[in-house]
């Protein structure tokens, strides 16, 4: 049945901008950037059941990586994800203006 109303209901919408950066995404970002192995996650992440994963999840939404495959080797990408966070960083410098987050 035809929805007259809403003609395009069910189908698949593409958003053109990018989702704003939040302070806690941007956080999350400069600490990748500067931890050191052995460095604990901070909250929220740290109390994920699986916190590397939940920690990259964030990072491919942000946009600093891309989403790697189901397969792939965590100690690579947690390598990869501390200098795609620098060049993220160097992309997108903190507002001056902004409040700190």
């Amino acid at each position: 049945m035809e929805n007259r109303r809403h003609a395009d209901i069910g189908r698949r919408v593409r958003v053109d901008h990018d989702p704003p950066v939040t302070p806690r995404d941007r956080m999350l970002v400069e600490w990748v950037a500067q931890a050191k192995v052995g460095d604990a996650l901070p909250a929220p992440w740290s109390y994920a059941s699986r916190p590397l994963e939940s920690v990259v999840r964030a990072l491919a939404i942000i946009g600093v990586i891309e989403r790697p495959p189901p397969d792939a080797d965590w100690a690579a990408i947690a390598r990869d994800a501390s200098a795609a966070a620098q060049r993220w960083l160097e992309q997108h410098p903190a507002d001056a203006g902004a409040a700190p987050g």
